[in-house]
C-alpha cells in the first residue's frame, strides 16, 4: 500500500475518533471505537496515544472507557435561559422518538451541555444522555442513517433497500432532499427523488434497511419547500394529481374544550355547534392518513364527510362492538 495513502488513512481515523470521544458522556470502549472506525483495537490505543501526546489532547479513562476530558473542552456557548430551554424541549422530542442509542444525538447533546450555562437545563440534559447512552447500540442501523444523511448533506445519491408496510422490499435509488419528522408516529421520513418512480417520495427512515452512498450527485430544485410538500398532508401523505379530500367532523360536547385547545392543521377551521359541540372542517391530501386519529377519539367524534371515511368508521365501530359483545 502506498506510504501516502497510510498516513492520510491514519490522519483521517484520528480526527474521527476524537470526535468520537467528543461525542460520548459515559465513554466508549477500544472494542466500540474499533467496531465504529473498522480498524483493530490496537489501531484505536494508537490513535488515542497520538492525540494524548502529538496533539496534547486531554482523553479521560474510566475503566477502559474514553472520553474527551474537561481540559479539552468547548467554551460556554452564549444562549440565554429561554433559548437553552427551547432547544431542551426539542432534543427532548427526538430523543422520545427513537429506541435505539443515536450516537449522533448523543454527541450533540453533550457538547451542548458542556457548553450551555443555564444549570437547570444541564441537569435535565444529562438525563437525557445517560438514559440515551443506555440504550442498545444498533450498529448496522447507525450506518445505515449515517450513509442516507450523508447523502442528504453532501447532495450524493443513495442506493437503499426499502421493505414497505406490506413487507415488500425494493431497490431504489434515492437523492434525499430532507428528513422530516412526524412526533405522533415517533418515525422519521426521508423526502426523496425516487429514480424508481420518478418522483418526489416520502419513505420511512426505519424501513431502509440497506445502504450505499453512490458518487452520483444531484441538485436539490429550487422550488423544493418542504413546508409546500407537506402542506395539505395530515402527516405526510402527498396529494395524488392535485386532489384534496374534503373532511368534516363533528365533535361532542364533552371534548369540545381540547378541540379548541389543540393545533390543528393550519388549513383548519372550527364552528361551534348548538348543544357546545364543535365541527372541524378541513382539506388534506388524503382522508385514508387520518383514520387512526380519527378512530382514536372513539364515539366523541362523528365524521360528516368524506363518505369513504364515515364508512370506515362506521365499519369498524361494528366490529368493535361484536368484538366486545361477545
Amino acid at each position: 500500500m502506498n506510504p501516502r495513502y497510510e498516513s492520510g488513512e491514519k490522519f483521517l481515523r484520528v480526527i474521527q475518533l476524537f470526535q468520537r470521544l467528543s461525542d460520548t458522556e459515559a465513554g466508549l470502549t477500544t472494542t466500540q471505537l474499533a467496531d465504529e472506525l473498522e480498524v483493530t483495537t490496537r489501531s484505536v490505543q494508537r490513535y488515542i496515544a497520538t492525540l494524548r501526546d502529538s496533539v496534547g489532547i486531554d482523553i479521560e479513562d474510566a475503566g477502559g472507557r474514553f472520553r474527551i476530558g474537561k481540559q479539552s473542552r468547548l467554551p460556554a456557548m452564549q444562549l440565554d435561559h429561554f433559548q437553552a430551554t427551547a432547544l431542551l424541549v426539542a432534543v427532548r422530542l427526538l430523543y422520545k422518538m427513537q429506541a435505539d442509542q443515536d450516537p449522533a444525538l448523543v454527541g450533540a447533546l453533550a457538547q451542548l451541555a458542556r457548553t450551555l450555562r443555564v444549570p437547570v437545563v444541564n441537569r435535565y440534559l444529562e438525563r437525557i444522555i445517560a438514559a440515551a447512552e443506555s440504550r442498545p447500540h444498533n450498529l448496522e442501523r447507525w450506518r445505515i442513517e449515517r450513509t442516507v444523511i450523508d447523502g442528504f448533506v453532501r447532495r450524493q445519491a443513495v442506493a437503499v433497500s426499502y421493505r414497505d408496510a406490506q413487507g415488500h422490499d425494493t431497490q431504489r435509488v434515492l437523492h434525499p432532499y430532507f428528513l422530516e419528522p412526524r412526533p405522533e408516529s415517533r418515525t422519521i421520513y426521508v423526502f426523496a427523488f425516487d429514480e424508481r418512480s420518478h418522483e418526489v417520495r416520502s419513505l420511512r427512515l426505519d424501513r431502509i434497511f440497506d445502504a450505499r452512498l453512490l458518487t452520483q450527485t444531484f441538485d436539490t430544485p429550487e422550488g423544493f419547500d418542504i413546508d409546500l410538500v407537506t402542506g395539505h398532508s395530515w402527516g405526510i401523505w402527498q396529494p395524488d394529481n392535485g386532489e384534496l379530500d374534503d373532511v368534516v367532523l363533528r365533535f361532542d360536547a364533552d371534548v369540545a374544550r381540547r378541540v379548541h385547545e389543540a393545533a390543528w392543521h393550519p388549513g383548519a377551521s372550527l364552528r361551534d355547534l348548538a348543544g357546545g359541540g364543535v365541527e372541524l372542517g378541513v382539506q388534506v391530501a388524503s382522508e385514508v392518513e387520518m383514520r387512526p386519529w380519527v378512530l382514536g377519539w372513539g364515539a366523541s367524534v362523528e365524521v360528516v364527510a368524506p363518505e369513504s371515511l364515515r364508512a370506515f368508521v362506521a365499519e369498524t365501530m361494528r366490529r368493535g362492538t361484536a368484538l366486545y359483545a361477545s
